[in-house]
């Protein structure tokens, strides 16, 4: 996304959180299923971590955990081989291996697969490179890979194994399955049942009554955790699946069909969705309590209210005693109608706001399992596209969006219903550099009935005012974006109208013309918003707009201001470091601009951000120069320095004072000329430059030195003679 062109949902999107570092917790530490990513955003660095329950310390498997241990130092694959409630992610999890963990149990698309990887390693596609390579790259100083729960991906997830193993020769991999990947040089650790005396000793720390330890006979963790939960659990509960039905058996009707309808949901869920699929008259509340207290759903943390999940186990016999009862169909209708409904809503919405993000992210697997089952004729189908394209716009990952969003668009005419999905569609489009398809779906955009509304009216012709300029039809993106900014005037929206605002001064500017853009970029950061996403956007657009004007104080002034006050995760900080690094060029602080171009390129690589004309070329110039005036040396060490630099270091480093250090030859010597009362032309005469060297040296000078004009320095000089 290029920062100028920010439309009206990305300064709230869903970063915010992500980067807040999320904390994975195991509710159950013996039935552990699922491990989240944390993305951790002060340092760029992707790490992940589990967290465990530490109610009851692991029981019984010392001897696995010394095999994996060594197995890992001498062999390159390990896989944890068991059948469903053995507690392979919990041992997985003990070891505490490496900082890249991949959960696969809630992926049930195989194409998929690379996709979620990704996700969970924090890297995002990158133009003209394919996904898989992207991630062998992140992947190549990773120690150990851990892939949790891969039996129904196996063949899938061998061959990606297989491929990152020989991409990256100092990786390892830890792998949960139910059965071994079958690949050469693969070592193989089976976990089954505890032993007797392991498994009594889990059951009473569990908080089973001692005389009942031997009640359940499977010995599996997960089969004990359940048994436990109950006092009075007969001889005859045997099995796994068996101790799952007599706590279904066991419960009340209303409570036997809020287990059968939650066991559609995939992954975690909220109450709200809860009562969608049980039905609206039920006590969502008072049956979820009861269901955890039976140990039937466990929470999940979360920091946007009460989340719960099922164990895959659990769910599994669920959905089988759903089927049995005939109400499959019903039951993920009431959860089709439930998602799209509230899409919907989203989309009527002037502005979608962080908490739509958040909501929409958090329903990534149920929005993908709830395609699958509605025709491409049924209008939900649409809606629930937008919905995940929408999510995977957010995770950056362009590509595979675009491809999701046009496959559904080429599917016959769209017309009620279609145009969230459009409106996305055009920004992806402009993003993975399709300029004409871009400006297909925003004519199409336009042309929807949707535009009768006063919030699409805005939204659309700001979208065709972004696909007509990436197609340098800068004329009508100019009578597109006045009609979005009075459409945004007229809704009364703040965030709106500072975001169209923001994006018309931008195109006023490549017009040339700097009078307005500048006013208009000003009046986008006087309408008080506090946004810190649009806040670096604007202030951005301001500062580069000073550029232009060759106000380097100004601008400097927009783009530290920025850094200051806007958001640590957006991606426009990358264009913000880019413009401290022009303003240090001008002024001739070669390492400075250096080490701020450096920062600016590794952000750009972690957050996918892109940039465009004529923005790449003033960069381009500066970074030229700058790289040129320091020299191999100094440059490469400028350069190591700014890619370390974290948020916090770049803050830091950009607050401390310029170092006014002795002129250049060069510049001494025009210094001389000016003192002489050469004016720039003649300089350039002269010396045999250009007038426009000449003329940036002297901004270099005044500004090293303090000085307000070319008086100033000829009188400095003078003194020095």
């Amino acid at each position: 996304m290029t920062i100028r062109h920010l439309h009206l949902d990305t300064g709230s999107c869903l970063w915010k959180s992500v980067f807040a570092q999320f904390k994975p917790v195991c509710e159950r530490y013996c039935i552990s299923r699922a491990t989240i990513v944390r993305i951790a955003s002060a340092s760029r660095i992707a790490r992940m971590w589990w967290s465990l329950d530490s109610r009851t310390r692991l029981v019984g498997r010392e001897r696995e955990l010394t095999t994996v241990r060594r197995l890992l130092r001498r062999h390159r694959l390990v896989t944890l081989v068991g059948p469903g409630g053995a507690g392979k992610s919990r041992l997985a999890a003990e070891l505490s291996l490496g900082d890249a963990v991949v959960e696969l149990e809630p992926v049930r698309r195989p194409d998929l697969l690379w996709h979620v990887i990704a996700f969970s390693l924090n890297v995002w596609e990158e133009p003209g490179s394919p996904l898989r390579e992207t991630v062998r790259r992140a992947l190549a100083d990773h120690r150990v890979l851990v892939l949790d729960n891969c039996e129904h991906l196996i063949h899938e997830a061998a061959s990606a194994v297989a491929e990152l193993l020989a991409a990256c020769p100092r990786l390892r991999v830890l792998v949960t399955s139910r059965e071994p990947l079958d690949l050469a040089g693969e070592m193989c650790v089976e976990v089954g049942p505890l032993s007797p005396a392991d498994a009594r000793q889990l059951f009473v720390e569990c908080g089973g009554a001692p005389e009942l330890a031997d009640s359940v006979r499977d010995h599996l963790p997960l089969a004990i955790e359940l048994a436990a939960a109950r006092t009075d659990v007969p001889a005859r509960h045997r099995t796994l699946d068996a101790v799952i039905g007599w706590s279904y058996d066991l419960l009340p009707p209303a409570e036997q069909s809020a287990f059968r309808r939650l066991s559609a949901l995939i992954g975690d869920f909220d109450l709200n969705l809860a009562a969608a699929v049980c039905g609206d008259r039920v006590d969502v509340v008072q049956l979820m309590a009861s269901l955890r207290a039976k140990s039937l759903v466990v929470r999940s943390p979360s920091l946007s209210g009460a989340r719960f999940r099922m164990l895959e186990s659990i769910r599994l016999f669920g959905l089988a005693r759903l089927e049995e009862n005939g109400e499959t169909d019903a039951t993920f209708d009431l959860l089709v109608d439930s998602l799209t409904g509230t899409i919907q809503s989203i989309s009527a919405a002037p502005v979608v706001t962080a908490g739509m993000d958040t909501w929409l992210a958090s329903q990534e697997h149920q929005l993908l399992q709830a395609v699958g089952r509605v025709p491409r004729t049924d209008s939900r189908h649409t809606w629930l596209v937008a919905g995940i394209v929408h999510v995977w716009y957010l995770h950056r990952s362009y590509n595979e969006a675009m491809r999701l969003a046009s496959t559904a668009l080429a599917h016959g005419p769209l017309t009620s219903h279609a145009e969230l999905l459009l409106f996305r569609a055009v920004w992806l489009a402009g993003f993975t550099g399709d300029e004409a398809a871009a400006l297909r779906y925003a004519e199409a955009l336009v042309a929807h009935p949707a535009m009768s509304r006063p919030a699409w009216e805005a939204r659309g012709w700001n979208t065709l005012g972004y696909a007509r300029g990436i197609n340098s039809d800068l004329a009508g993106a100019h009578t597109a974006n006045e009609r979005s900014v009075a459409a945004a005037r007229f809704l009364g929206d703040p965030e709106l109208l500072m975001t169209f605002l923001n994006n018309h001064a931008w195109l006023l500017m490549r017009l040339n013309d700097l009078t307005a853009a500048l006013a208009a970029a000003l009046e986008s950061l006087s309408l008080g918003v506090r946004d810190g996403f649009r806040l670096m956007a604007s202030r951005h657009t301001a500062g580069v707009i000073a550029l232009a004007a060759n106000d380097v104080d100004q601008a400097e002034h927009h783009f530290t201001i920025a850094l200051r006050v806007g958001a640590p995760a957006a991606v426009s900080e990358a264009g913000l470091l880019e413009g401290l690094g022009i303003v240090a060029a001008h002024r001739g602080d070669a390492d400075r601009a250096v080490v701020l171009m450096a920062a600016a390129a590794a952000t750009r690589r972690t957050r996918g951000s892109r940039q465009e004309e004529p923005w790449n070329r003033m960069v381009a110039d500066a970074r030229e120069l700058a790289l040129s005036s320091a020299g191999p040396r100094r440059a490469s060490r400028a350069w190591s320095l700014g890619e370390r630099l974290d948020h916090a270091g770049l803050l830091a480093y950009v607050s401390t004072p310029r170092q006014d250090g002795p002129l250049t030859a060069r510049q001494r010597e025009i210094a001389d000329l000016v003192a002489d009362g050469l004016t720039n032309t003649e300089i350039a005469v002269r010396l045999g430059i250009s007038v426009a060297t000449v003329r940036s040296h002297v901004t270099q000078m005044l500004s090293r030195l303090g000085l307000s004009s070319r008086t100033q320095l000829a009188a400095r000089t003078a003194r020095a003679r």
